[in-house]
């Protein structure tokens, strides 16, 4: 669903949303619950609803992803819970990594929280960075006094 409820969106322009949207939920559900643990359904509800959004405009996406076994629900102390799932993971990896991805941030401006998820994340995935430095002058030495 769009996010101005609204607006109909064409078959087209739904499944560009709904892609972007199954990116925008699975980086804040691996944010969130630190890419191990489960995260409270009503939380992940906050986190991926934006302005005019909510949570039944994510009801299809979260049912795709589900069926696609990307994330789990389980039911854990009276809580409906929602777990990101080695599938989801790689989901995640090729919404944020594939060339032929969909996935970008809407709009002029990003949350700073999605952008740190995202930062987080592939500091993350790409642990072993080589940063190449440049050589120094070398030791020149202790100062005199």
């Amino acid at each position: 669903m769009s996010k101005k409820a609204e607006i109909a969106l064409t078959a087209a322009e739904q499944l560009l949303w709904n892609a972007k949207a199954k990116v925008r939920v699975l980086l804040n559900l691996w944010d969130e619950g630190k890419g191990e643990k489960k995260v409270n359904q009503g939380k992940l509800t906050k986190l991926i609803a934006r302005t005019n959004e909510t949570k039944k405009t994510y009801e299809e996406v979260l049912k795709e992803l589900e069926e696609a076994g990307a994330i789990a629900y389980l039911r854990e102390k009276g809580r409906s819970q929602v777990e990101l799932t080695a599938k989801g993971k790689e989901v995640l990896a090729a919404g944020l990594k594939s060339q032929d991805s969909l996935f970008e941030f809407d709009g002029s401006q990003m949350g700073a929280r999605l952008g740190n998820a995202l930062l987080k994340w592939m500091r993350h995935e790409d642990g072993g960075v080589a940063v190449a430095v440049e050589a120094g002058k070398g030791d020149v030495g202790a100062i005199g006094v």
